[in-house]
């Protein structure tokens, strides 16, 4: 009798924990992650994402994040890729980890992820910034610096991309007013002073250019596990995206 007390008295405990555990994942699985909203500015639309608390910010490099991966929130292109469509532009930090990127005038800035801390920089403090990615284990990656101290600076676009007619859909890395991390995009076309000038009105801060185009797709759930929205058609050149910036619940 004793025996069979304690086999019904474990199975009881193993039971409870097994539904504590499921309880849990179901709350994380039903917990909004990524607000995604939209806003108006200067005539034109915004799709604003931003990671909420249980989130971190990161960045990959080689193999694209799997979409069947439910802990991903965000995926989008970050840096640019090379003409021989493998290499990054700009030396860049994955966990800690230095790659070689091509140079190139372009990268005005860069972006720094040190402790779960976002930073916007400009190139000049860049071998400071890789030492810290590399001594901390974090993240780092170069682009164009759009908006600086909330200053909007167009001129940093590639010329190919300011001269490119008709306009397109802009997507940009940005650091608000209040301090929020935010991914923002164009919900629909424009020119890009258009775009760059909506998002101060937004509140940017800091801004950095993500690579978009036909190197444009990318896609974002609100919940871990849920569904996934897509933010830009898939491309011929989407299968040569090198560098992505992703959004991820904790573990």
């Amino acid at each position: 009798m004793r025996i069979n007390f304690l086999i019904m008295l474990l199975a009881a405990m193993c039971t409870t924990a097994c539904n504590t555990l499921k309880n849990m994942d179901s709350t994380l699985n039903n917990k909004q992650l990524l607000a995604v909203d939209t806003a108006a500015a200067l005539g034109h639309r915004y799709i604003v994402m931003k990671p909420k608390a249980g989130t971190e910010v990161l960045t990959q490099s080689g193999t694209a994040p799997d979409v069947n991966d439910g802990s991903l929130l965000l995926s989008v292109a970050a840096a640019f890729t090379g003409d021989d469509l493998t290499t990054v532009c700009g030396d860049h930090v994955v966990a800690g980890t230095l790659h070689k990127g091509y140079a190139d005038v372009t990268t005005t800035g860069h972006m720094l992820i040190v402790d779960g801390k976002v930073k916007i920089l400009p190139s000049d403090i860049i071998h400071q910034s890789i030492k810290s990615a590399t001594a901390h284990r974090g993240y780092l990656f170069q682009q164009c610096y759009i908006v600086e101290n909330g200053v909007a600076h167009v001129d940093r676009i590639p010329q190919a991309i300011i001269d490119r007619r008709p306009h397109i859909i802009f997507r940009a890395a940005v650091l608000m007013a209040d301090g929020s991390f935010a991914v923002v995009q164009g919900a629909d076309e424009q020119y890009p002073e258009e775009f760059v000038a909506g998002i101060v009105q937004l509140g940017a801060r800091d801004a950095l250019y993500l690579d978009m185009g036909t190197w444009a797709y990318g896609w974002y759930r609100t919940m871990a596990g849920g569904t996934t929205t897509e933010l830009a058609k898939r491309y011929d050149n989407t299968r040569f995206q090198s560098n992505w910036l992703i959004i991820r619940a904790k573990k």
